[in-house]
């Protein structure tokens, strides 16, 4: 088990023809300029997030033949969840952290719930098998039963999870009042009011609330995910870097 990198080269180079000259790229352009902001301004969140990053890798890294095969993919897809909602953070795309901070927690939670109840690898590889198995699915994997399952392992990290789970739909995770309003900008001028969505903020509130929830949230998925590989986390020294990752948070 691992993850990958694709698509990627370790030489910097120029944009191609045309980058920047419509309005997406130039959007594209602007995000990943303001990562390298946040990297620089905001260092300490950014190391934070860093740390965190770096136990899901040291996990994730060499890992061979594991017990369950279904549950080890569930930890991935969690860590990718996770890697995209800082890059959302970063490039100031607040709103948009949410969503990937909801797949982050849901994977830990799905992960968890299928090592409790072994059953339920095939009941949830079977979903699309027919509509009764789709059915099963989404009866097995209610958010309150996967809830429960965390709460039997862990009270604590089940009540963290629930508030962040529900942040996470409040922020952006669904099309909330918060998740517009937390983006929202009323500019009065002349009589009249100008209404701007904001797409990349700035160094501001909203900035830091969006990359400390998503420490919060990669460091959640990690203790849940501590409760199904418990000995990989000890060996490792995760477990020991988790408790040291929480403080501040």
């Amino acid at each position: 088990m691992t993850s990958e990198k694709q698509l990627g080269s370790d030489r910097l180079c120029p944009p191609p023809p045309g980058w920047g000259d419509d309005s997406l790229s130039d959007f594209l352009e602007t995000a990943y300029r303001n990562r390298w902001a946040t990297f620089h301004n905001k260092e300490d969140w950014y190391r934070r997030l860093a740390e965190i990053d770096e136990c899901f890798m040291r996990i994730a890294k060499g890992w061979t033949n594991p017990q369950n095969m279904v549950a080890p993919l569930f930890f991935l897809r969690s860590h990718a969840a996770y890697r995209a909602a800082c890059e959302h953070a970063l490039a100031g795309q607040i709103a948009d952290v949410f969503p990937q901070l909801r797949a982050c927690l849901e994977y830990a939670g799905y992960g968890l719930h299928i090592d409790r109840n072994e059953s339920l690898a095939e009941t949830w590889l079977r979903r699309h098998d027919d509509d009764v198995a789709m059915r099963a699915v989404k009866n097995e994997f209610q958010i309150a039963k996967v809830r429960t399952t965390i709460r039997a392992a862990n009270q604590h990290i089940e009540a963290v999870f629930g508030d962040l789970y529900e942040r996470s739909i409040d922020f952006g995770g669904h099309p909330n009042e918060r998740a517009i309003t937390g983006s929202l900008k009323i500019i009065e001028h002349d009589g009249h009011k100008e209404f701007q969505s904001v797409y990349l903020h700035d160094d501001d509130l909203a900035l830091v609330h969006g990359m400390k929830t998503v420490a919060q949230g990669g460091l959640c998925a990690l203790e849940i995910f501590r409760d199904v590989f418990s000995a990989r986390f000890e060996l490792l020294g995760v477990t020991a870097d988790i408790l040291e990752l929480r403080k501040g948070l």
